[in-house]
């Protein structure tokens, strides 16, 4: 089986990428997002509308599965943040008439 390619799908990745990172640092290592040089998970937000249905497909499967991560890791800041993007993946799907 092919590696899938990732590239159009930057949410997801970099969402789970944060996840992974964050298994091995205590709470208190977290960087706040006040501080120079790190960004709010809102400041990474994509504009969907430019994607294709099946674009859309593979992100909505990317972000189901980094909110099951999150939620298991009871990470709050990233649920939330995969729940909006979940929701504007949902909402492009539904103004291209993408099936479900």
């Amino acid at each position: 089986m092919g590696r899938r390619n990732l590239e159009p799908y930057p949410i997801a990745v970099c969402v789970l990428m944060l996840i992974q990172a964050s298994c091995t640092k205590t709470p208190e290592s977290y960087p706040l997002a006040s501080k120079p040089g790190n960004y709010p998970l809102s400041s990474l937000r994509v504009d969907y509308q430019t994607w294709n249905c099946q674009q859309l497909a593979n992100e909505a499967d990317l972000l189901k599965d980094a909110l099951a991560v999150a939620l298991e890791q009871r990470s709050d800041n990233h649920v939330a943040h995969l729940n909006a993007e979940t929701e504007a993946v949902q909402k492009a799907r539904t103004l291209k008439k993408c099936s479900a």
